[in-house]
């Protein structure tokens, strides 16, 4: 199984971008460490509103050398021919399948993020904590309670900023959860299961 990552800055009270997603108050040491990472990474991962501000932003598709994947409840893909691809059924069950063939670079945050924090999906963040107050905006992440993870790195940056890398605590965790692995197949099977006469030694097959 591959990993998926993610690189993030944050405003001191928590915040990811403004309302209409411009990162001025980003430093432009942060948006370049940023850029290298996205141009390290040949796996990216986003949300539709990430997609549509990437889109309208450079006017056009800039990633075009890799293969993108867009979590969305709806199909709005205007880019199919750069290697963009929309997961729109059992999104995160999608993810998790992909997760076994390869790395992921997740870009922006916000619902996303704390999607695959609690479904166990994300191995590592690193994040930008940007000494400056945005006021309001985009946030990091939703609840997320009973995440456990371990810090791995920190430093401080020659701009103030405080970049600290965290990986996932698998300790006592179930890797993924039962909401997302158990789809109504898994359901089934498990029900038929338990619900049959069983010989000593028997195992299920799903």
């Amino acid at each position: 199984m591959e990993q998926i990552k993610a690189h993030i800055a944050v405003s001191l009270d928590g915040h990811t971008a403004t309302p209409d997603y411009e990162l001025d108050w980003m430093p432009r040491e942060v948006k370049e460490l940023a850029a290298r990472e996205h141009a390290a990474a040949s796996c990216l991962l986003m949300g539709a509103n990430t997609y549509n501000y990437i889109f309208e932003h450079w006017g056009g598709w800039p990633h075009k050398s890799k293969r993108s994947f867009v979590v969305s409840h709806y199909d709005t893909n205007v880019t199919p021919d750069c290697g963009v691809e929309f997961l729109t059924e059992e999104p995160l069950q999608r993810v998790y399948e992909l997760k076994q063939e390869t790395d992921m670079l997740v870009v922006g945050g916000g619902k996303l993020l704390t999607s695959l924090i609690k479904a166990g999906l994300l191995d590592s963040l690193t994040i930008y904590t940007v000494p400056v107050m945005a006021g309001k905006g985009i946030g990091f992440v939703g609840e997320t309670s009973g995440s456990l993870w371990k810090l791995s790195e920190s430093r401080v940056l020659d701009n103030g900023v405080v970049c600290s890398r965290v990986s996932r605590n698998f300790v006592g965790i179930i890797f993924y959860t039962r909401k997302v692995l158990l789809t109504s197949h898994y359901e089934k099977r498990l029900f038929e299961y338990a619900s049959q006469p069983r010989v000593a030694g028997s195992d299920i097959r799903l």
